[in-house]
């Protein structure tokens, strides 16, 4: 297995460590703190450019600096040290998600209470250049509680390469659109828009390598994972399995992550507390649920899948713990490793 540095991010007042490195050492397996960062309120989600030397974080807060809505940082590392770059408003309530266009010199952020997504351009030193545009949803779902509005949760490039989907929860929906780095313009594509059956809470989506024009998302509220082909006109859903192996009230999903090879789904269950390994079968559509292995913790919310390793992050408690995983079969087994880090949420491995 290769080694890694691993960011780590949480939720966390400024004056503490939000932000927490480890080393992901190989012989013998372990997980080694390696230094934070401390400085910015709540960075509960980030994102690494390709080489690792960029970081962006959330500020997952209700107002920043006296303004309306959280924020957004950026970093250089430097080995196992954060230099500030800069930070800006976002423009929107608690911010959860960071999608880093490296190419476009982008960076896209999900607001989730206010239901919105922000676009910011990046300078050529990775700083935040500034925010350049903000779209906030409209509408409601049919769950009372969690669906009273609008509530971006995810961003994530659309699978045939033409611009991107934000994923809101409160209105079963993936949202697309084609930004245009000139003039930073979200620019918003409902026509494109793909819609998941009410009430499921669609929350992050992963796709496979090989597998172009397939999403497969992760719904919160109703614990399955869908398969959807991109349409010109949406999306058609052509598979469903859930993630969970019997009835588990109150149990929600978080993250969904793929294996290296494409034929492996792997899902965080937060209340059955744990993951749940899906069988992607040669058909697009066709998905299976083949094991949910205990975390070991308590609400696991973000998860990081190697060669032939899974880490997840237990966000209310029993830190971080790693599983091994079988390459052939995707099955995990352990754990194999574990690793004290308060409210861990995100998991992010640079080189």
């Amino acid at each position: 297995m290769r080694e890694y540095t691993i960011l780590v991010g949480s939720y966390a007042p400024a004056q503490a460590q939000g932000i927490h490195l480890f080393r992901l050492r190989a012989d013998p397996l372990r997980l080694e703190p390696a230094g934070g960062q401390s400085g910015i309120s709540n960075p509960s989600y980030l994102a690494a450019s390709a080489d690792g030397s960029l970081v962006y974080a959330v500020m997952e807060d209700m107002e920043f600096d006296g303004q309306f809505g959280g924020g957004a940082a950026a970093f250089r590392r430097r080995d196992d040290r954060l230099e500030p770059l800069d930070r800006l408003p976002t423009g929107g309530t608690l911010p959860c998600h960071l999608l880093l266009d490296e190419p476009n010199r982008a960076l896209y952020v999900s607001n989730y209470l206010s239901g919105s997504l922000s676009m910011f351009r990046l300078a050529a030193d990775g700083s935040l250049a500034g925010r350049t545009d903000l779209d906030r949803h409209a509408g409601r779902g049919p769950d009372p509680d969690r669906q009273e509005g609008p509530h971006a949760h995810f961003a994530g490039f659309a699978p045939d390469g033409r611009g991107l989907y934000c994923v809101d929860l409160g209105l079963d929906r993936l949202c697309l659109y084609a930004p245009d780095p000139a003039s930073g313009r979200l620019c918003r594509q409902p026509q494109g828009d793909i819609a998941l059956p009410g009430g499921t809470g669609p929350r992050h989506f992963a796709v496979l390598p090989g597998r172009p024009g397939w999403l497969y998302v992760v719904c919160e509220l109703s614990s399955e994972v869908y398969a959807v082909e991109q349409t010109a006109g949406g999306g058609r859903i052509a598979g469903r399995v859930s993630t969970l192996a019997g009835d588990v009230p109150g149990s929600t999903c978080a993250a969904i992550k793929a294996s290296p090879d494409g034929r492996f789904l792997y899902a965080s269950n937060r209340g059955d507390d744990s993951i749940a390994v899906i069988a992607a079968g040669p058909q697009p559509g066709g998905l299976a649920l083949m094991q949910c292995q205990p975390t070991g913790g308590r609400n696991p919310r973000d998860l990081l899948v190697l060669e032939d390793l899974v880490l997840a992050a237990n966000q209310n408690g029993g830190g971080i713990t790693g599983f091994a995983r079988d390459p052939q079969t995707g099955l995990l087994s352990g754990p194999v490793l574990q690793a004290d880090c308060p409210q861990p949420v995100c998991l992010v491995a640079v080189p």
